[in-house]
């Protein structure tokens, strides 16, 4: 191997040194550069990114408030608004109920007119019945003959008499 003859050592290390140098100031003046010129571009970058995002999450924040604020104002327009409906929905049932009450009451008096009304025509009624009866019984077993006003008058003598 020509590499581990000692002969070639001094080439090899003047050849090593002038590459390693050549290296060196590629590295150190061209590369290096670009390349820190790329990471801090970078980390500008990331920077300018994580203060845009810091400042669109305090605007997040401000717009969530407002959000939640309008959300509770709505409910409590929500809640106001569905209260004044009751109310206003109690208050009108409470009104159709007194007229239908007043409705009721008008009929159930209007009802128990009527009921008298023909409870009185039937005991008119009865009361024509019981003459008439009265009078044809009286003709046949006896032969008197009653007046209409004698029978009326004994049949309101009987009614008193019962009441």
């Amino acid at each position: 191997m020509p590499q581990l003859n000692p002969e070639f050592f001094v080439s090899q290390l003047f050849w090593l040194a002038i590459f390693f140098t050549f290296l060196f100031i590629f590295l150190w003046r061209i590369s290096l550069p670009r390349i820190s010129t790329v990471l801090e571009n970078r980390q500008n970058k990331i920077n300018k990114n994580l203060s845009s995002a810091k400042e669109l999450q305090e605007k997040a924040l401000e717009i969530e408030k407002k959000i939640n604020l309008q959300i509770f104002k709505a409910k409590e327009e929500a809640d106001i608004l569905i209260k004044e409906t009751i109310n206003s929905l109690q208050d009108e049932v409470a009104s159709q109920l007194s007229e239908l009450d007043q409705d009721l009451e008008k009929k159930i008096s209007n009802s128990e007119k009527e009921i008298l009304k023909s409870r009185d025509n039937q005991m008119k009624n009865i009361d024509y019945e019981i003459a008439n009866l009265t009078k044809l019984t009286v003709s046949k077993i006896t032969n008197l003959d009653l007046t209409n006003s004698d029978i009326d008058k004994a049949i309101k003598s009987s009614k008193e008499s019962l009441n």
